[in-house]
């Protein structure tokens, strides 16, 4: 009687959302994109660190190794907000989520800027802060509420729009942030505080956790709850002893782990390459000239990344199953060969080919990294392991940016060596990608048409998408 109430209810709250969406577009939309802005917000908080370290680390002197540590001990809180987020998502609501995280970046982001010179020790503290807040709870709490509002019959493609937030809005809030460059690096820290605290009103006021008081989700999670199931760990043993959870992993965290290095250095990149004929090279890079165009032109790399998922999104719903892999490859390809000239290169390279090659390693990378949780790791995990097939992914991709980030530590401004690894680094993103293709090929030639999945983890596969489905690891 219970399990028919429920889908009684579900089929109701399912037709609530389709006619939201049918008869009143406009309300979904503006709640998507209130939710979108919000989330730039964490890009303001994040971001101006990224454009203003050369200022930060000779003002503060702090030294690269330092550097790379602060990132580091942001990307590690960020594990332990990610898990913190699902679970409080669930529990309370995204919005809560959505809150609290805008307030801890908000806080930590002005706190920093009020730090005295020489306590590098507090700046550990309060930047561990902004990546429990903006890098561990923000985007998951966002996913949760979006999900909430659309219908599931658009749940793909709006969704899709939605995943342009990240690309977005580090763009905008390095175009915002870098006209204030000049008044130094606190000051464009309070004001990326300010405008995060004016993107984080409106959601505040004018959007709810959904359009009603219960959602399909919630009401689907608490039906299969009602289902006999397996134990956890008996649906986990398969999963761990499938290899392409491990290839997916591995692909997943060497993309994110040459991600992560240009999102953090490419405007130091940029920089050495803008002062290459400079007899003052320390001296040029630091100038206000200096900052500005290189601040606005890294906003290339994530501008040129919405293209990317765009593009790889659209293929992977035309292509058949057996070449969703194909777009992996014909992606990550051109991006080995980038990082494989910038090798030789380094940054002793006219500026307007270093911004172009910038802008094409976003286009290359982005799109692939994306599709990885959207796509291959339900394949893998089924719909009730999905989310621990993300989490091993996430994992793995903090892993391989921590390493990254201790590499670039050690090495300094040694562009040469640094494109050294992530030739390496691409080159297995190559190889992870091809074996991807080349499993879905294999599995298209099977006479019972076998998916990329395990037998054992496909029976957990259900044609009803949840909000789990959809939870996408950054």
């Amino acid at each position: 009687m219970q399990s028919w109430q429920n889908a009684i209810m579900l089929q109701s709250s399912k037709t609530a959302r389709t006619e939201l969406y049918e008869n009143r577009p406009c309300r979904l939309y503006c709640a998507l994109v209130l939710l979108c802005l919000c989330y730039f917000g964490k890009y303001f908080c994040t971001s101006d660190m990224y454009i203003v370290q050369s200022v930060f680390m000779k003002d503060e002197g702090i030294s690269d190794v330092q550097l790379s540590t602060l990132f580091a001990l942001g990307y590690f809180t960020s594990m332990l907000g990610k898990v913190c987020a699902g679970a409080m998502s669930d529990a309370i609501g995204g919005k809560f989520v959505i809150i609290l995280a805008a307030s801890g970046y908000i806080l930590s982001t002005l706190i920093f800027s009020f730090i005295p010179s020489g306590s590098f020790l507090l700046f550990c503290v309060a930047w561990s802060g902004i990546g429990f807040s903006a890098l561990g709870l923000a985007w998951v709490a966002v996913v949760s509420v979006a999900t909430n509002w659309i219908p599931v019959a658009y749940l793909g493609r709006l969704m899709g729009l939605v995943s342009m937030a990240p690309q977005l809005g580090d763009a905008v809030a390095r175009l915002c942030l870098a006209e204030f460059l000049g008044n130094g690096w606190r000051a464009v820290f309070r004001i990326a505080a300010l405008s995060a605290f004016c993107l984080l009103i409106p959601v505040v006021f004018f959007v709810s956790n959904s359009p009603g008081t219960e959602t399909a989700h919630s009401l689907a999670k608490e039906e299969e709850k009602q289902k006999p199931q397996k134990s956890y760990m008996q649906r986990l043993l398969p999963l761990l002893c499938n290899p392409s959870l491990w290839m997916l992993c591995l692909l997943s965290g060497s993309l994110y782990g040459t991600r992560t290095l240009f999102l953090l250095y490419s405007t130091s990149f940029l920089a050495s390459a803008y002062c290459n004929n400079s007899s003052d090279i320390d001296l040029c890079m630091k100038s206000e000239d200096a900052l500005s165009a290189t601040a606005n032109a890294s906003s290339s790399y994530t501008l040129l990344g919405c293209v990317s998922v765009l593009l790889v999104g659209t293929l992977k719903d035309k292509l058949p199953k057996r070449h969703r892999g194909a777009t992996l490859t014909i992606f990550v390809l051109p991006l080995f060969l980038i990082m494989a000239c910038l090798m030789r290169t380094g940054a002793d390279l006219p500026f307007t080919w270093a911004v172009s090659f910038v802008a094409a390693t976003g286009f290359c990378l982005f799109g692939p990294y994306k599709v990885l949780g959207a796509v291959f790791a339900v394949d893998v995990g089924g719909k009730e392991l999905k989310s621990t097939c993300t989490a091993f992914m996430g994992i793995f991709d903090n892993f391989f940016a921590m390493l990254m980030l201790f590499g670039k530590g050690a090495v300094g401004n040694d562009w040469v060596k640094l494109f050294t690894a992530l030739t390496g680094l691409s080159c297995l993103s190559l190889v992870c990608a091809a074996l991807v293709w080349l499993r879905d090929l294999r599995a298209a030639s099977n006479l019972v048409g076998q998916p990329l999945m395990s037998a054992a983890t496909a029976e957990h596969q259900v044609s009803r998408v949840s909000f789990q489905e959809h939870k996408e690891h950054e």
